[in-house]
């Protein structure tokens, strides 16, 4: 079987998904098609657990604020447009002391933006958001910081809503199909060749222009990335509050919290208010765990990660917030690619020149990020794909070909938070 279209995306996930839709934005009337490894929606990409944390007062700052407040305006168009409460508007609250170093960045990012926020010192937090457990004794006492503007994310629903946008207006979506190797130029007229294996045997694939998005297999198809990208396991962690009041939305933003223990360790934990009405997220964003292949993914999954969970975290859930019960209700397993600046690989592969035919972009690499920039991701992808180049673009997204530094230039090395 031999097929054409003006676009393909590989990989419908989170960048994927949003790529989808954006190219039928883009493209009106193009023949577009998405090829995704495996269901449409599924648990083995980097996008499940129910939720996913979304701040406009990034400590980050520079060239994301403005990527962060174009990726709100989308998010909130995506809740118009099919009727679904996709993204929460519930704001977002950081909680530590006030010199904590993320505390101080975050507050010279807003200064610096001028983004919407308020202080509430430590009698106005427990006011507030009574959930949150007092410091230790002997403890500096924790402040907070209010992000009107942020909110949370179903993950789920929103991949499977863009996908779902996208076909509505004509695109196709074959899934169960694994892309096997991707051949630009080898194509008529230099149209780009993807050959690939699903339900119905092996298929060959042509485009004239191609986004590749497939998250932590990005090397499978690029191998040279995996000199560049790092593939981390992220486990997600739900525990039961006792009373569930002070937990439900309208008593708790998405958060996350810092702790400095009094022998200087720092403990870190972020998550979700209440969204099944009687579990509540807490994970925690200390845990390293290498996954380079999926087969590392499932041996985590079935066997080291609850004795990780019960040896580093057990005592932890307890010391962020009051009324909650130490073990994990549930646990989920999932994985990134991690680039060591931390910003993602956004741009075209090596040796295509923009808008020229057969061109590929590669978006991946998104260090834990990619759901809250999700929707601006993908329209950089499609806008790359379509003509070439993206205003929303920063250069410091190319594809690498040195190592990218901790401190790349125009960014803060980011840590897993959410």
């Amino acid at each position: 079987m031999s097929d054409h279209y003006d676009y393909v995306v590989v990989g419908c996930g989170s960048i994927g998904s949003m790529a989808l839709w954006q190219l039928t934005e883009r493209a009106p009337g193009a023949r577009i098609l998405g090829i995704e490894r495996f269901g449409r929606i599924h648990t083995k990409g980097s996008y499940s657990g129910e939720s996913r944390l979304f701040r406009v007062a990034l400590k980050e700052g520079g060239i994301y604020i403005p990527m962060v407040r174009r990726a709100r305006e989308m998010w909130l168009e995506l809740n118009e447009r099919t009727g679904r409460d996709v993204f929460l508007p519930i704001g977002a609250v950081s909680v530590a002391p006030a010199d904590f170093p993320t505390m101080e960045q975050t507050m010279e990012v807003i200064r610096n933006h001028g983004l919407d926020h308020e202080v509430l010192d430590a009698v106005e937090l427990a006011e507030r958001y009574p959930a949150f457990a007092a410091p230790a004794p002997g403890a500096s006492p924790d402040i907070a910081l209010v992000d009107p503007d942020g909110g949370g994310i179903r993950p789920e629903l929103a991949v499977a809503l863009s996908q779902q946008l996208a076909i509505d207006a004509g695109a196709e979506l074959r899934d169960n199909t694994r892309v096997l190797a991707i051949e630009p130029g080898e194509g008529p007229d230099g149209t780009t060749v993807i050959r690939c294996t699903g339900p119905d045997g092996t298929a060959t694939v042509t485009a004239d222009k191609v986004i590749v998005a497939n998250g932590s297999w990005a090397s499978d198809l690029y191998p040279d990335l995996a000199d560049h990208i790092s593939v981390q396991a992220i486990p997600l962690t739900w525990y039961l509050p006792l009373q569930i009041t002070n937990f439900l939305p309208e008593n708790l933003p998405i958060f996350m919290r810092d702790i400095v223990t009094p022998d200087g360790d720092v403990w870190h934990c972020y998550g979700a208010p209440s969204l099944d009405g009687y579990s509540v997220k807490i994970s925690h964003g200390d845990f390293a765990g290498g996954a380079p292949t999926p087969d590392g993914i499932e041996e985590l999954r079935t066997g080291v990660l609850p004795d990780i969970l019960s040896r580093i975290f057990a005592e932890r859930s307890s010391a962020f917030f009051d009324g909650v019960l130490d073990d994990p209700v549930r646990l989920t397993l999932h994985h990134d690619g991690f680039t060591a600046d931390r910003a993602p690989v956004l741009g075209l592969a090596p040796g295509n020149t923009p808008g020229s035919e057969g061109a590929v972009t590669i978006a991946t690499g998104m260090s834990g990020n990619g759901m809250k920039f999700a929707p601006v991701y993908g329209r950089i992808a499609a806008d790359l794909a379509v003509d070439g180049t993206s205003p929303l673009r920063p250069g410091s997204f190319d594809y690498p070909t040195t190592p990218r530094t901790a401190k790349a230039a125009g960014h803060r090395a980011t840590t897993l938070t959410s």
